[in-house]
């Protein structure tokens, strides 16, 4: 199996003890992704074994935060995080007054959080203390009630733990937020998103195919058909591809032609030495905060929801591919039914 390496690059899985926990959840995704008959969609482990003057390539296929199928206003997108906030990205809002404070992104897997809670409820409540600082959870917040994680068995644990997440008042928002949580936010998803839209469609635009597979693609949002396209684009050209290692979504930045100014004067938000703090993204880009300090204001007004923030963000899922005659014979399109004795 690939070493997939810690998608937030701080290394606490490992100090845990729950790198291989994790490791184990991505590559499940891998091997039942990479099934899919005829598609481009390969094992990250393939691009280890190139042929010889082969060089992998990496592309980052990016979009817009705001959730454009959502058919609310900005408040209630904010307000109803489960139910619209399904671009990979979600957010916590805070306000003072009415007014804005701060609002937190998230573009994390639960899948990250569940390898803790494989290990035990101690190095679980210890890293939402990392995302959420100053938290103190108790095993009813990340379990539900009537749950001994001491005493479960750690698939227990997992399992209980992610169908809390809803309830979890460190990630619902009512004290915080630690990961995605949305339906259609997960890592299956858009692994699946991978393996479907990587069958090549000859009689169709590589842009309709997303319309076409069947579900694993929603068409109406900024993500799917985004990414959609790439996967299909790439298998046309007979190019295999996978998500790049840490596998995931990254906060890519603002957008770069947002005239953003604090107390009158222009500041470049995503140049960290300028910015004054007031926008930071850490783990290494699944997670960005923005401080609403001063007078903060964008092209002139005041950003009033976190919703109207989301439009400013764009993220991103970096993917590697490779000519699929410079991949080893198992790992190419239509070989699905070959296997490594290692995989």
């Amino acid at each position: 199996m690939f070493p997939y390496s810690d998608p937030t690059g701080t290394g606490f899985l490992q100090a845990a003890g729950a790198l291989q926990n994790y490791r184990e959840k991505v590559g499940f995704f891998d091997r039942r992704f990479h099934a899919v008959p005829d598609s481009g969609f390969t094992l990250r482990q393939a691009f280890e074994e190139l042929a010889t003057g082969t060089r992998a390539e990496s592309a980052t296929v990016r979009w817009s935060a705001f959730p454009v199928t959502a058919a609310a206003g900005t408040e209630e997108i904010d307000n109803g995080r489960l139910d619209f906030q399904d671009e990979y990205v979600e957010w916590r809002v805070e306000k003072n007054a009415g007014a804005l404070t701060r609002v937190v992104f998230t573009t994390e897997f639960s899948e990250y959080l569940e390898a803790f809670a494989e290990v035990g409820a101690a190095p679980l409540k210890e890293e939402v203390g990392r995302l959420v600082p100053g938290a103190n959870p108790t095993d009813a917040d990340l379990f539900g009630p009537g749950f001994n994680p001491a005493t479960a068995s750690a698939s227990a644990r997992r399992d209980r733990f992610r169908r809390n997440l809803p309830n979890n008042p460190w990630n619902n928002g009512e004290r915080g937020i630690l990961c995605l949580t949305q339906q259609f936010n997960t890592m299956s998803a858009l692994f699946n998103l991978l393996g479907a839209c990587g069958v090549p469609r000859p009689d169709l635009d590589s842009g309709a195919v997303c319309a076409n597979v069947g579900g694993a693609c929603g068409p109406g949002r900024n993500s799917d058909p985004s990414v959609c396209s790439a996967a299909q684009d790439l298998a046309r050209n007979d190019r295999s591809f996978s998500l790049q290692d840490p596998a995931g979504i990254r906060i890519i930045g603002l957008d770069p032609a947002g005239r953003w100014t604090v107390n009158g004067q222009g500041v470049d938000m995503n140049n960290d030495a300028a910015n004054r703090g007031i926008w930071k993204v850490t783990r290494n880009g699944r997670r960005g905060t923005f401080t609403f300090q001063d007078d903060v204001r964008l092209g002139g007004a005041r950003i009033n929801t976190g919703a109207d923030l989301a439009r400013q963000l764009i993220v991103g899922a970096a993917v590697i591919h490779a000519p699929n005659a410079a991949l080893p014979e198992w790992a190419r399109i239509g070989n699905e039914g070959l296997r490594r004795p290692d995989v």
